[in-house]
């Protein structure tokens, strides 16, 4: 048949390429036979007598780089080495004794110079593996440009083929036969279509509608569409194997009907996605004007990639020769190259600034700390440089191939797409858990501690994902680094951080706990709002809480100092050194700590008294192990350390007494005046809240002294502790009204002037003078006397 002579016709080759000569062929099976032997004497000849050159790992025998000569010298050169050392008796010893050690199992020992020689194998074999990618791609590349001349072999298959009655005969039944199934198959896609009319969406035009909705429309049309040419492509097949006489029609049939197949899924995403004429559907953000012209321009990669390739296969399998069908492919595919690069360009820019709007607005710590404008403006560039590569990969042929460059690229977008939904995972099950809330926190204060945490766990999960999906990443293309990870220094350096991540965790939570028992005892009240515990509760459990956490961070940092090799014995009696001249040059440091240690545990002073230390007054702000903390009533801040104390008074311990001296004019009653104090008294404690804060009646101790110009009366009022000075104040104020009601004198100080007598009683005269009015105006001048002009001696 034509097609059984085309297949090896104009174009020089096959689909398995050409047939080995007779020469070749013996030359490899002589290679076949020997080179085992000479690959298993030859490293142990060399290991025993500790010289000589290893041949790298990764060649072989039957290279097809390098042609039969090379095999033969290769041969050639190991069978003269083999025959040397067999010759030489001392070396045929050594080589037998390293054969009957490589027998029992025995280690051989390490030559000198050995690490030597490996390094400079490993660098030989790395410059081998070099010089060949090179060769590779040097061939690769002049193949390429030599592929012009299948032109000329096109044409003359294409001669040959339609001008031979026999050949052309069998190409045009075979395209009948296929023009009649891709009728029958539009018949089942019109019946197909007929039945999923009620299925198919039909949007109202202008309606807008939400993101959840327009994914459901885009869905169903992609369903739609999908069933429809799935309906073409199954009756077509079906009618194809009945009318197929041979198998290449079936052959032919399928390969075409999977790249209609395929471009019409591609044309149904695209536009569900793009929606170039229903605006409403649309799933991205695009004007109308951007997304037909994006929509033209992959209707044409679509074209060019899937019903080319569709094209040139069947060509292939109605006899187009393999390398005129390889030239074409590449050519086929630098063309669809050269139109994803031109579309690149025409949408850089608002490509670019769609993604900087998304960075800015994520917030988070990758986006402020990488370049991303500089990144995000030259995407274009990444992005053709690798479809570039692609191409090179496929075009040249170069080691690991295009499928494999192909696949790795594949696998690193699913990687990222999978870190990405992890990322928002994580983001998403986080807020749920801490949801931002207005009463937490005060506004420029630090975060509560949840949050605290539930941020550093965030910023934990985020650094866990981005190193799998790097570690996933570089073993997607090659790199091994999760095998080096799992295996020998990796699994050390991972144990390594495993370790330390647990002392910091364990750390980390035995401090929590010590904090919420701490917590629980600082922060309880009751139900009308007040401490359930005391004050002394209060600050030991402070003290006791701080002491505890420093205690758990210094045994965390020397359990992580040794986890990293570093010794901590020499930094321990370093410390104690440093701890023992501390306490004998700093006496009065620890004065301080003892002094206060006693004062906390005695309940002399607790947080939120009143007390005077001996100079200094005000209310117990904070309490150390060596300093005391008093604010005054005009706002100054006092730091007394312990040992300055001498004398406490604690003026709000249990309760306290508003002392008073009352002092009336000797002509006033006294118990007059003690019943209006009582009466005072009575009257203010039916009120609110002063019955609350007096605990009892007035005690009135009597008539205290008597005064130069008063007698005093001294009383008390028992009220709650802290209380007493509003107390006191508010009793005097109405005393002071109700004296002022009664006319009870509260005197001003004053003084009587006695002259004396003599001693028969007589006093001595006062000379007084009157003065006329001008004389009187001098004489107030110079002697301050009163307007009366009298003045006394």
């Amino acid at each position: 048949m034509a097609h059984s002579r085309t297949r090896a016709g104009i174009g020089g080759g096959t689909r398995a390429g050409r047939e080995p000569s007779g020469e070749s062929r013996t030359i490899r099976e002589r290679t076949r036979r020997i080179l085992p032997v000479v690959l298993l004497l030859v490293p142990l000849l060399f290991a025993t007598l500790g010289a000589g050159a290893q041949t790298p790992p990764g060649t072989t025998a039957d290279d097809g780089a390098g042609g039969s000569g090379d095999a033969t010298q290769r041969v050639d050169a190991a069978l003269r080495q083999l025959i040397t050392v067999l010759e030489d008796p001392g070396a045929r010893e050594r080589l037998l004794e390293a054969l009957r050690r490589l027998e029992t199992g025995a280690p051989q020992e390490a030559p000198s110079g050995e690490a030597e020689r490996e390094g400079a194998l490993l660098l030989r074999g790395f410059e081998e593996a070099v010089r060949e990618r090179v060769a590779v791609t040097v061939r690769a590349l002049g193949e390429l440009a030599g592929s012009y001349r299948q032109i000329g072999f096109l044409y003359a298959w294409l001669r040959r083929e339609l001008g031979d009655p026999e050949g052309r005969a069998f190409l045009l039944g075979n395209l009948l036969r296929l023009a009649l199934a891709a009728l029958v198959g539009l018949f089942g896609a019109f019946a197909a279509r007929l039945s999923l009319r009620r299925f198919r969406p039909v949007p109202e035009p202008g309606a807008s509608s939400p993101a959840r909705h327009r994914l459901q429309l885009a869905a169903r049309v992609v369903a739609c569409r999908f069933a429809t040419a799935a309906a073409f492509v199954v009756a077509a097949y079906l009618f194809v194997l009945v009318v197929s006489e041979t198998p290449l029609l079936a052959i032919l049939a399928r390969h075409v009907l999977i790249g209609v197949l395929v471009g019409r899924s591609v044309a149904a995403l695209v536009d569900a996605v793009l929606a170039p004429d229903r605006p409403e559907r649309r799933l991205v953000a695009l004007e109308d004007a951007t997304a037909r012209s994006l929509a033209h321009w992959m209707t044409a990669l679509n074209a060019i990639v899937v019903y080319g390739a569709t094209a040139l296969r069947a060509a292939w399998d109605l006899g187009l020769p393999w390398t005129i069908y390889g030239f074409l492919l590449r050519a086929l595919y630098l063309v669809a190259v050269v139109v994803a690069l031109a579309l690149l360009w025409r949408y850089r820019q608002p490509v670019a600034d769609a993604l900087e709007a998304r960075v800015a607005a994520s917030g988070t710590a990758v986006a402020r700390f990488l370049p991303w404008p500089r990144l995000l403006r030259s995407w274009h560039l990444l992005l053709g440089g690798l479809l570039l590569l692609h191409y090179l990969a496929f075009a040249l042929d170069l080691p690991g191939g295009f499928l494999g460059f192909l696949s790795s690229t594949v696998l690193s977008l699913l990687l990222l797409a999978l870190a990405r939904f992890a990322w928002l995972s994580v983001d998403h099950l986080l807020d749920s858990l801490a949801p931002p809330s207005e009463e937490e926190g005060t506004v420029g204060g630090p975060p509560p501690r949840s949050r605290l945490y539930l941020r550093l766990l965030r910023f934990a999960a985020r650094g866990v994902i981005l190193l799998l999906a790097v570690l996933l990443l570089a073993d997607a293309w090659g790199l091994g680094l999760t095998s080096w990870l799992l295996t020998g220094p990796g699994r050390a350096v991972v144990g390594q951080f495993l370790r330390l991540f647990a002392v910091l965790a364990i750390a980390l939570l035995l401090a929590e706990a010590v904090s919420a028992v701490a917590g629980h005892y600082m922060r309880a009240t009751t139900a009308d709002g007040r401490p359930l515990y005391g004050n002394r509760t209060r600050t030991l459990a402070s003290i006791a809480r701080n002491a505890a956490v420093a205690l758990i961070a210094v045994i965390a940092l020397m359990t992580v100092l040794s986890q990293l090799g570093i010794e901590t014995g020499p930094l321990l009696a370093g410390a104690g050194i440093v701890g023992l001249a501390v306490g004998f040059g700093s006496q009065k440091l620890v004065q301080d700590l003892i002094t206060g240690l006693f004062i906390l545990l005695g309940d002399t002073i607790r947080v939120g008294d009143v007390v005077d230390t001996g100079g200094k007054a005000g209310v117990v702000e904070a309490m150390s192990m060596r300093t005391i903390t008093l604010r005054g009533y005009d706002g100054n801040v006092h730091t007394v350390p312990y040992s300055s104390i001498d004398t406490v008074t604690n003026m709000t311990k249990d309760f306290a007494y508003w002392v008073m001296d009352i002092g009336v004019a000797y002509q006033e009653d006294v118990d007059r005046v003690m019943g209006v104090l009582r009466e005072l008294d009575e009257e203010m404690r039916r009120e609110w809240p002063w019955r609350r804060l007096v605990l009892a009646p007035i005690d009135i101790a009597g008539l205290d002294r008597f005064g130069d110009s008063a007698v005093v009366i001294k009383a008390r009022l028992k009220t709650r502790p802290g209380e007493q000075w509003g107390v006191g104040r508010e009793f005097q104020r109405r005393m002071k009204k109700r004296f002022d009601e009664l006319g009870i004198e509260i005197p001003f100080p004053h003084r009587t002037i006695y002259f004396g007598v003599d001693k028969e009683g007589r006093a001595p005269p006062v000379y007084v003078r009157t003065l006329d009015a001008a004389d009187d105006r001098t004489a107030g001048a110079n002697t301050g006397s009163g307007p009366e002009g009298t003045a006394g001696r």
